[in-house]
């Protein structure tokens, strides 16, 4: 058996038979025109860049016609005319005015308001019309719920021979309370219909 002692001066001994030795890199030498050259074509460059600096552009010169430009006339001095500064008075003379003055009323009567002719029609209002009755009787009472107590349905036939149910609000003496019960139809998304109807004597 082998030791670790004897492992590692095995692999510390040096190999046997002959070993290569790499020799070491050999610099290259440049060649001694390569020095001369390189320094030329700088020297060169610079030179015709310096003598292209030196060329001046061509100027084309360009016809320019003449044209002769009347003088303008010179203005004439204006006369300047002193500025007059009038002071202003503050002056309130209606004060004064509505001390001095008076007014006779005593030919004038009191004012009356003249009475308004009764009148002989009703405002009216119809919400919607139905052919089904049921449809009708469902509107009134939807109607009643929100306030409006005071709608009806109202049997018409129509053109064409057939029965029409319409549910209408009313009547209303005033325009005033037509309005209101106009304005609440309309914040129930109902769009009514105002009409007159004559008073019965």
């Amino acid at each position: 058996m082998f030791s670790p002692i004897q492992i590692a001066a095995k692999g510390s001994r040096p190999k046997k038979g002959a070993t290569r030795r790499t020799p070491p890199p050999q610099k290259r030498k440049t060649a001694w025109w390569l020095w001369l050259l390189v320094p030329a074509i700088l020297v060169a460059f610079i030179y015709g860049l310096m003598q292209l600096n030196q060329v001046a552009p061509k100027s084309v010169s360009v016809p320019v016609e003449k044209t002769k430009v009347a003088p303008k006339p010179k203005p004439t001095p204006a006369k300047e005319e002193p500025i007059k500064v009038v002071p202003k008075k503050d002056t309130f003379e209606f004060y004064q005015i509505l001390q001095d003055s008076k007014v006779d009323t005593s030919h004038v009567d009191a004012y009356q308001s003249t009475p308004r002719g009764e009148q002989d029609f009703y405002y009216m209002l119809q919400a919607a019309s139905f052919r089904n009755p049921e449809d009708a009787d469902r509107m009134r009472a939807q109607l009643i719920l929100s306030g409006l107590v005071e709608s009806s349905i109202r049997k018409t036939i129509g053109q064409d021979e057939q029965p029409w149910y319409r549910v209408v609000l009313g009547p209303y003496e005033s325009r005033s309370k037509m309005n209101r019960a106009e304005d609440k139809l309309v914040s129930m998304d109902i769009a009514p219909y105002s009409y007159k109807v004559k008073k019965e004597q």
